[in-house]
């Protein structure tokens, strides 16, 4: 072995340092520390020198900066975070750019920990508290839908719990970054997810996403019903397919599981969920809102505060299976449905009381997805 020829027992792990931490970006943000980094950016944890408010950045890879449709959604991410207010979503401050056409987006920091850490540290989550973490997904996504906006990648990374006003699961929904906006509102008129474009994450994805469809809030309503049926059973509607094109298939041809089979939580909560994973969009929930509403009716049946029997569903009724015809590719990004079964119908309950959150213990996790505590700062 020659004296430059590396040494096979050796295994030193040797840290790659980011170039941009102890920098100061734009003459302003001091980087103190990554908090997440993903294909197209990374979080960082700042202080603004300004007014030594500690931040979170988010900035745009520099390679990706050549790069005019990457850059026009990190933009359109940050404009319409900054249109948003609700005190679910995450805040964000302002976009901008320095002189080094580094771009980035200033963010409230957030200390706590994602939903998915939440449930890979300990498991299913309880039902009563799942509806509490969904209602604040709600709200969320209430505000952003009547903007015109489809967030289009909802899922327990993207949902962060912290604590705030005594609350230890008070919701944050992050990541706008491939946020579909609808034509005719005021936010953005540029269409920079086309119909005929599959981008998200396969298992949350609804029906219409899959095939590169039209998106609307009923999409949003889809996904946030995967995400209730999986914190709650432990298991996704379809975990039996493990590829995407089985995924892409048992989505386009199959009935879900009734949570009820995987979970012990109450009938009328399993019906609200089987409505949320109706294959057409036309029968979901008619808005996020009336999601919201029913999943506080259920709370307050469990509670006694409503009847059960108020609760006014309609009985699931058989349907034959769906016949389609598809042609996938390896990647599930095409198929040609010809024809879909309507898959059981549910009928949506009247608006219900408001629902008090449940006790629990606030967590920390380290390297959370994204920016977390809130601070009141503000821009200068």
């Amino acid at each position: 072995m020659r004296a430059t020829d590396p040494d096979p027992y050796d295994h030193t792990v040797v840290e790659r340092r980011d170039p941009l931490i102890g920098t100061l970006l734009d003459e302003r943000f001091r980087i103190d520390s990554q908090i997440a980094a993903g294909g197209f950016g990374a979080i960082y944890r700042a202080t603004d020198v300004r007014s030594d408010a500690e931040v979170a950045l988010k900035v745009l890879h520099p390679q990706l900066t050549r790069d005019p449709s990457v850059v026009a959604r990190f933009r359109r991410e940050g404009k319409t975070l900054a249109s948003l207010r609700d005190p679910h979503t995450i805040t964000a401050y302002e976009l901008g750019e320095a002189d080094d056409g580094t771009l980035y987006i200033v963010m409230e920091l957030l200390y706590g920990e994602t939903l998915y850490y939440r449930f890979r540290s300990r498991g299913p989550i309880a039902w009563q508290q799942m509806v509490h973490i969904a209602r604040g997904v709600c709200s969320s996504l209430a505000e952003a839908h009547a903007a015109g906006v489809i967030h289009s990648d909802l899922k327990p990374a993207n949902i962060h719990l912290e604590l705030r006003d005594g609350d230890p699961d008070f919701v944050k929904v992050l990541d706008f970054g491939i946020a579909k906006i609808v034509q005719g509102h005021e936010v953005d008129r540029t269409e920079l997810t086309q119909a005929g474009t599959m981008i998200g994450t396969v298992e949350y994805m609804s029906p219409e996403q899959m095939v590169g469809g039209e998106m609307t809030p009923a999409s949003d309503v889809y996904t946030l019903g995967v995400v209730l049926y999986e914190m709650i059973a432990g298991r996704t509607p379809f975990a039996d397919a493990t590829t995407a094109t089985a995924m892409l298939a048992a989505v386009l041809t199959q009935v879900p599981e009734p949570l009820l089979r995987h979970a012990d939580v109450p009938p009328a909560l399993s019906q609200v969920i089987a409505r949320c994973l109706e294959r057409e969009a036309r029968d979901r929930f008619a808005d996020i809102s009336e999601l919201s509403d029913a999943l506080a009716q259920v709370i307050a049946a469990a509670s006694g505060t409503v009847r059960m029997a108020d609760l006014a569903y309609v009985a699931r009724r058989e349907v034959p299976a769906a016949e389609f015809d598809a042609s996938l590719t390896a990647e599930s990004t095409r198929i040609d449905v010809r024809r879909h079964a309507r898959v059981p119908y549910l009928a949506a309950p009247p608006p219900p009381p408001p629902v008090a959150a449940p006790p629990g213990k606030p967590a920390h996790a380290k390297g959370s997805q994204h920016a977390i505590d809130a601070r009141p700062w503000q821009p200068m």
